[in-house]
């Protein structure tokens, strides 16, 4: 399944077919939610005005329940009412409940999306219904319950971006993939990481976990993790809670995962310029979204990587390749849950 970008790097998606006209909707690729929902037709706010959106009038076989939801990300917030119907994508049809929003926040307004399509893990499961991942297990349609995702880079005018069902796509990656176990009982695609750098200077941080979330455009970590991460790289400078860094940086931040190091490239740690400088804010973030241990690892690192969610397996596998390739990172796991944050 092919996976666009908006043009900055910012949100990633892809085209899903839905109802029995085959409705065009395109998806926000979330590995940080469980719960799957497009925008109704029904609804009347400014952001739903914006894109496509989906009703009765789209599909013969849409079936709308009593059933309300409730969504609150870190950038916006959703409600509605769940539905069920056929969608396509990836060359599946399948049969899947979802959630009609009749209420959008003006945060999506900005947004190239007409929905979420859920690919987080199922503990956190909110609407009560089989999340996509897990429609597609019971309907047996993969011979392992896996998917690859790689994101591509805008600014290298790649567009390879894709999701992979039932295998890796070897094409996308080299070397082989080792493993990390999740963190038990966790309730997102988490594993511990050993520690990050710069330029193989460590910070020496211990006992400190990653969520990775293609819904997150950046990396967050709390205040403290993210100064002083951001203070390793040179000529850096802090300005109450927001790290400035050189526009100019080629330093490479590292992220270390069961002793393997992963370069995060300056061109995705590097945000925008500060007005009247030679700096730029960093796109490594001090905000705490959820404990005190606990990493939002997005965008920023996962165009770096090649990522491989497996369900069948309660484990997160990487590996190294030759330079100048691309990493990839492979995620294993049986429960399916989703955290209702993205950035």
């Amino acid at each position: 399944m092919a996976v666009d970008e908006d043009g900055k790097d910012f949100s990633y998606f892809s085209a899903v077919k839905f109802g029995s006209s085959g409705e065009t909707m395109y998806m926000l690729v979330d590995t940080g939610a469980a719960n799957s929902w497009v925008m109704g037709s029904d609804c009347t706010t400014p952001a739903c005005f914006a894109h496509n959106t989906f009703g009765n009038a789209n599909s013969d076989t849409l079936q709308i329940t009593k059933t309300k939801f409730n969504l609150t990300y870190g950038t916006g917030s959703v409600n509605g009412v769940v539905v069920s119907d056929t969608v396509a994508f990836a060359g599946f049809t399948l049969p899947l409940a979802f959630g009609s929003a009749s209420n959008t926040s003006s945060d999506f307004s900005t947004y190239p999306m007409d929905g979420i399509l859920g690919l987080g893990r199922s503990n956190s499961n909110t609407m009560g219904v089989p999340t996509v991942m897990e429609a597609i297990t019971n309907a047996k349609l993969l011979t392992a319950n896996v998917f690859g995702v790689n994101l591509q880079r805008n600014g290298d005018g790649s567009t390879d971006g894709e999701i992979n069902f039932g295998a890796p796509d070897t094409s996308k990656y080299t070397g082989t993939l080792s493993y990390t176990n999740t963190v038990a009982d966790g309730l997102m695609w988490e594993i511990p990481i050993d520690d990050a750098s710069v330029n193989g200077a460590r910070c020496n941080f211990t006992g400190k976990t990653a969520i990775l979330d293609s819904g997150t455009s950046f990396v967050l970590m709390p205040s403290e993790d993210a100064q002083l991460l951001n203070a390793q790289i040179p000529q850096s400078q802090q300005n109450g809670s927001v790290s400035n860094i050189p526009c100019s940086s080629t330093a490479p931040v590292q992220f270390i995962f069961s002793g393997v190091t992963y370069d995060v490239s300056p061109k995705d740690y590097v945000g925008s310029p500060v007005q009247g400088g030679s700096l730029c804010h960093s796109n490594i973030i001090g905000q705490q979204t959820f404990g005190a241990n606990q990493w939002l690892v997005g965008d920023v690192f996962l165009k770096n990587v090649y990522t491989v969610f497996d369900l069948d397996k309660k484990r997160i596998g990487k590996s190294d390749v030759a330079q100048g390739m691309l990493k990839h990172v492979l995620i294993n796991t049986k429960a399916w849950v989703a955290k209702p944050y993205n950035q």
